[in-house]
């Protein structure tokens, strides 16, 4: 039937573009978070969705997302990611200290997911923060529910190193490779 066979095809682009042949859409680049960010960067931490694995495991009240915005604003850690040619902010990708471990992650405006922003993000930050971090001794975890951001780390040929768990979810430790 054509519902079945125009499911089939979809389902096979998407296999296809988990398995990188499917090239990125959306040209990034990494920068400094800036003031004009405010609005996506706000909507972004009030996203259920994007922030299910992310601090407390759910969206940020407005107080609780503009307090974490002025922070990140006077206290730069993760770069801004952003669409290349018209700088419209994506999300964030890099290395934050936390509890005296730098911890590598990444988060991204649920509009831009499946693009191959992450990956691309994550390859851009590596090659930026390698001549700064021992990359060895940096923590990259990703809960076992987060499927995209296994496969992202796949894509990259990051190897998970063990499993653990984290602010309460159970997942894999990776090591990031160049």
């Amino acid at each position: 039937d054509a519902f079945v066979s125009a499911a089939l095809r979809q389902s096979h682009r998407c296999a296809s573009a988990l398995h990188g042949e499917v090239s990125l859409v959306i040209p990034v680049k990494l920068r400094d978070l800036q003031q004009k960010d405010k609005t996506a960067v706000m909507s972004m931490l009030r996203d259920p969705e994007v922030m299910r694995f992310l601090g407390p495991g759910r969206a940020l009240t407005e107080d609780e997302a503009n307090s974490w915005f002025e922070s990140a604003l006077t206290n730069p850690t993760r770069f801004a990611i952003a669409e290349a040619d018209k700088d419209e902010f994506i999300g964030f990708c890099g290395i934050k200290q936390i509890d005296g471990v730098f911890d590598f992650g990444y988060f991204i405006r649920s509009e831009f997911w499946g693009n191959g922003i992450a990956a691309k993000a994550c390859e851009l930050a590596v090659e930026r923060l390698s001549t700064e971090f021992d990359l060895d001794t940096v923590q990259v975890f990703i809960a076992d529910d987060n499927v995209a951001s296994k496969r992202v780390a796949q894509k990259l040929g990051w190897q998970a190193t063990h499993s653990g768990s984290k602010d309460g979810e159970y997942g894999g430790y990776y090591r990031i490779t160049m």
